[in-house]
């Protein structure tokens, strides 16, 4: 891997700092109160996120919500993803390849550069080396659980997840309604949460798009009282899924609709 260095404009500083510190008391707590098999191993599991240089100058700031990491326990998602970024290679697949990075790529660049037909977006190791750079599209990305799936497997590892959820909700501070709150998205694509969303705080007035109602539009509202537009989507690796028709179409039509891009 290059060494790429996350470059943040000084405007975002204090934004980082905030979201480190709140990286930080979220694993002080789950020190706490984790007793299992999870507790020896705490600092090797946790993975900070949060959002990538220069997101609150997109027009619209963006954040995914994904629902774990893959085999970067200990590590900081932002800085471990943009560097595969700059590689322009994840793992044995090529960014393009990578049905999970491209497709929030290129939902990123269309809703930033206003270019809806998914035909008229260029390939994403086209415009990745401008990414989190001045002129070039940035987004933010949080995981539900920010405990890393180090099984090896790409499978989901729910217990694992419902874990970190249920022991995450016992502290009195909503920390992932926290983050959102801190990073005040524009627009939050969520991948396929189910009823786990919900430690994100509350959901109102769903309506379906796509052939197979495959994008829910609605609205969060986090126990702070601010209301954020809320697209689930598919996930966005789902086997069997098309970028372009089951998630990307829908999820456009679904913003158009609903006032949030023209």
């Amino acid at each position: 891997m290059s060494q790429s260095i996350l470059k943040y404009p000084e405007s975002e500083l204090g934004l980082k700092d905030k979201i480190k510190q709140l990286n930080s008391k979220w694993l002080d707590f789950l020190k706490v109160k984790l007793n299992n098999e999870y507790s020896s191993c705490i600092n090797e599991l946790f993975v900070s996120d949060g959002f990538y240089p220069y997101y609150t100058y997109q027009k619209k700031k963006i954040l995914f919500i994904g629902r774990e990491a893959l085999e970067i326990g200990g590590g900081n998602y932002i800085e471990f993803l943009y560097e595969a970024y700059q590689e322009k290679q994840i793992g044995n697949k090529t960014l393009n390849q990578h049905k999970f990075h491209s497709t929030m790529l290129y939902l990123t660049y269309a809703i930033e550069h206003e270019v809806y037909k998914w035909e008229e977006i260029p390939y994403a190791d086209e415009f990745i080396s401008n990414f989190a750079q001045p002129g070039g599209i940035s987004n933010a990305f949080m995981n539900l659980s920010k405990f890393s799936n180090e099984s090896g497997y790409w499978v989901a590892n729910m217990n694992q997840i419902d874990t970190f959820i249920s022991t995450s909700n016992q502290s009195p501070i909503n920390f992932f309604a926290t983050e959102i709150d801190l990073l005040a998205p524009d627009i939050i694509f969520g991948m396929n949460l189910s009823g786990r969303m919900n430690c994100l705080g509350s959901f109102k007035s769903p309506k379906m798009y796509g052939n197979s109602g495959d994008v829910c539009f609605q609205f969060l509202k986090t126990p702070s009282g601010r209301t954020y537009p809320y697209l689930d989507c598919w996930h966005f690796s789902a086997p069997g899924k098309s970028a372009k028709n089951d998630i990307f179409n829908p999820a456009i039509e679904a913003l158009k609709d609903n006032g949030i891009i023209m």
